[in-house]
C-alpha cells in the first residue's frame, strides 16, 4: 500500500470553496417563495449549479491535495460526470424543497438528495484517476461517508431553512461545506492506492497541481460571487413588499400542494403597476399554526382580529380594517388598502373567523369587505369589484359568483 499525504493549504482552500458554495446555493433560493412557478425554476437551477459545482470543485482540489509517489491522471468523462451527477441531484433536493408545502419530511428528502448527491460524485470522480496504481476502497469508509454526508446534510438545510436570515444561512453553509469536506476526507481514509506491476506512460501536467487547485478554487470563487450579485434583486422585492405601496399579484396557475392561486389583483397607481409579493416569516406560521391544522376553531381571544407578520413582529388588524384576503398555497395574504400582508391562516380558517363580518366570497382564492367596496365593473364574462383606497384595486369575481356578489351589493 502507498503512503499518502496532504497539502495542508490546498485541504483548507478545498473547505473554503465547499463553503462558499453551499453559501451561494443557499441565499440563491432565498425569497423563491415570492416567486411564480415558473420564475422559480431558473433560480433553483442557478442554485443547482453553484452548489454542485462547488462540491466537485472541493472534491478536485481536495483530490489535487493529495501527494503520492506514484504518477496519475484524471479521464475527461468521469470528471465531467461526476460533476454533473451533483449538480441534478442537487437540483432535484431543491426542487422537492421548494415546489410544495416546505414541511420537515421535504426537508429531509432533500437532505437525503443532498448528501446522495456528494457520495456519489466522489466515487464517481474517484474512478477518473488512471496510472500506475489501483484503488480500493473499504466497506466501512463507503459507510461513514455517505451516513456523514446525508446527516450533516439534513442538519445544514434544517438550519438555513428554519428562519431564512444572513446568520442562519450562513450556519447552514458551514455545517453544509464541512459536510461535504468530512465526506471526501472520511472516504479517503478509508481509500487504498496500491501500485500496479505494470507501467503506464503518463503525460506529464503543463500546470502543476498546486497551481490547477489554486485555478480551480478562485475560479469558483468568482462565479459563486456573481451568483450572489445575480440574488440581490429578489431579495429587495421581498424588503419592498413591507412598504405600503401599491401591490399587484399575478399567480397563474396554482401552488403545488396547496390552494390554487386566483386572477390577479391590479393595483394601478401614477407611476404604473407595481408587482410587489409580501414576505411570509415562518416563525409566525409556527406561532398559529404548530401543534394542530389550520382549520381548527380560531382562538376566542383573537375574535375580531387576524393576524399577520411585518418587520419579523406577530401584529393584528381588525376585521374592520381589512379589504379582501387572497388564498396563498396554505396561507393567506391579507389586504388593507394598498399594502399586503402574510397571514399564517388558510384561507377557510379564515372563513371561519370572519362568519358574522360583512364578508363575501368572490372567487375560490378571495374574499372581500363589502364594506371596502368602490364599484362594481362587469366586461363580458368576468367581473370585478373595486376597492376602496388611494389607488385602484381590482379584485375578480368568478362567472359563478357574480350574481351573488351584485345581490350583496344591491345592485339586484
Amino acid at each position: 500500500m502507498v503512503s499518502v499525504t496532504y497539502d495542508p493549504a490546498l485541504v483548507i482552500a478545498s473547505v473554503l470553496v465547499a463553503i462558499m458554495g453551499a453559501f451561494t446555493g443557499l441565499r440563491l433560493t432565498s425569497g423563491l417563495r415570492h416567486l411564480d412557478p415558473a420564475a422559480r425554476r431558473p433560480r433553483i437551477a442557478e442554485a443547482a449549479v453553484a452548489l454542485g459545482g462547488s462540491i466537485w470543485s472541493m472534491h478536485f482540489v481536495g483530490m489535487l491535495a493529495v501527494s503520492i509517489p506514484l504518477t496519475i491522471s484524471y479521464s475527461a468523462l468521469p470528471t465531467l460526470l461526476s460533476a454533473l451527477v451533483a449538480i441534478l441531484v442537487v437540483g432535484v433536493g431543491l426542487i422537492a424543497l421548494h415546489f410544495g408545502a416546505r414541511t420537515q419530511d421535504r426537508i429531509l428528502i432533500a437532505g437525503t438528495l443532498t448528501g446522495l448527491g456528494i457520495v456519489s460524485m466522489h466515487y464517481i470522480g474517484m474512478t477518473a484517476i488512471t496510472g500506475n496504481c489501483v484503488i480500493a476502497y473499504k466497506p466501512i469508509g463507503l459507510v461513514l461517508s455517505t451516513a456523514i454526508g446525508i446527516g450533516s446534510s439534513i442538519l445544514a438545510l434544517e438550519l438555513a431553512y428554519r428562519r431564512r436570515t444572513w446568520l442562519m444561512t450562513a450556519c447552514g453553509a458551514v455545517v453544509l461545506g464541512l459536510a461535504i469536506s468530512a465526506m471526501h476526507y472520511v472516504a479517503m481514509i478509508f481509500t487504498t492506492f496500491e501500485a500496479t506491476d505494470t507501467v503506464v506512460f503518463v503525460a506529464t501536467p503543463i500546470l502543476s497541481t498546486g497551481t490547477l487547485a489554486m485555478i480551480v478554487a478562485l475560479a469558483s470563487f468568482v462565479i459563486c460571487g456573481l451568483f450572489l450579485l445575480m440574488a440581490i434583486p429578489v431579495e429587495n422585492q421581498a424588503r419592498l413588499a413591507m412598504r405600503p405601496v401599491g401591490v399587484a399579484i399575478g399567480v397563474p396557475g396554482g401552488v403545488p400542494g396547496g390552494i390554487p392561486r386566483g386572477a390577479p389583483v391590479t393595483v394601478a397607481g401614477a407611476s404604473g403597476t407595481v408587482s410587489v409579493p409580501p414576505k411570509a416569516d415562518s416563525a409566525l406560521s409556527k406561532a398559529y399554526v404548530a401543534g394542530g391544522p389550520n382549520e381548527r376553531k380560531p382562538d376566542p381571544a383573537l375574535s375580531g382580529r387576524i393576524p399577520y407578520e411585518r418587520d419579523n413582529t406577530i401584529r393584528f388588524l381588525t376585521i374592520e380594517q381589512i379589504s379582501a384576503f387572497r388564498a396563498d398555497g396554505h396561507y393567506t395574504r391579507v389586504i388593507n388598502g394598498s399594502t399586503e400582508f402574510f397571514c399564517p391562516w388558510s384561507i377557510s380558517r379564515v372563513e371561519k373567523a370572519i362568519e358574522t363580518a360583512p364578508f363575501i366570497r368572490t372567487h375560490r382564492s378571495y374574499l372581500v369587505n363589502l364594506r371596502h367596496v368602490a364599484g362594481f365593473k362587469r366586461e363580458g364574462d368576468k367581473a370585478f369589484c373595486f376597492l376602496i383606497g388611494d389607488r385602484e384595486i381590482r379584485i375578480p369575481v368568478s362567472r359563478s359568483r357574480i350574481s351573488d356578489v351584485q345581490k350583496a351589493l344591491g345592485l339586484q
